[in-house]
């Protein structure tokens, strides 16, 4: 990733996860990005069932000094990863993470505050979310039904600039 869209990130992050904490009805922790660590800053909090949930945003795809005119794509996880909490101790009473209600959500950086609601409201469902019956987001998505153990959904934007061939923009001109 280049300087500029490590800054874009992080800039983006933020702004998320202080609008995600203002819409929930229980206390929000945001670790902070540290230049040391691997792991990438994330949200979490306990949910009503006293189970620990937890949301991270990350560039799925970004520009670099090799292919400049990639377009940036995130990724939210919710709840992938128990590896992600490393180091993260566990309150008194917490059961355990929440395995019921994971997904990964593909965007661009300009849909993921607008996807918000939907995120919440995907959230706030106690079991496995059911999220072809939740209502319309802000953006269409498309559920990726290749591989994945989990739910991942793209927007169909996100899906277009991840999955375009670098091909057209490492094409060697032989002209």
């Amino acid at each position: 990733m280049t300087p500029e869209v490590t800054q874009q990130v992080s800039k983006l992050r933020s702004e998320f996860y202080a609008q995600f904490a203002g819409t929930q009805d229980t206390p929000v922790t945001i670790n902070k990005e540290k230049s040391y660590a691997s792991t990438p800053p994330k949200v979490s909090w306990v949910d009503t069932q006293q189970r620990l949930n937890y949301l991270c945003m990350y560039a799925y795809s970004a520009p670099d000094v090799l292919v400049p005119s990639r377009l940036l794509v995130l990724r939210i996880g919710v709840n992938i990863g128990a590896e992600l909490l490393a180091g993260t101790s566990r309150g008194k009473g917490i059961r355990r993470h929440n395995q019921d209600c994971q997904f990964y959500l593909t965007l661009l950086p300009d849909e993921a505050l607008e996807l918000l609601p939907w995120i919440t409201h995907a959230l706030s469902r106690d079991t496995k979310p059911r999220l072809a019956t939740m209502p319309l987001p802000a953006h269409t998505l498309v559920q990726d039904l290749e591989g994945s153990l989990v739910p991942s959904f793209w927007t169909p934007t996100a899906q277009q600039a991840a999955r375009s061939p670098l091909s057209v923009t490492l094409a060697p001109n032989y002209a």
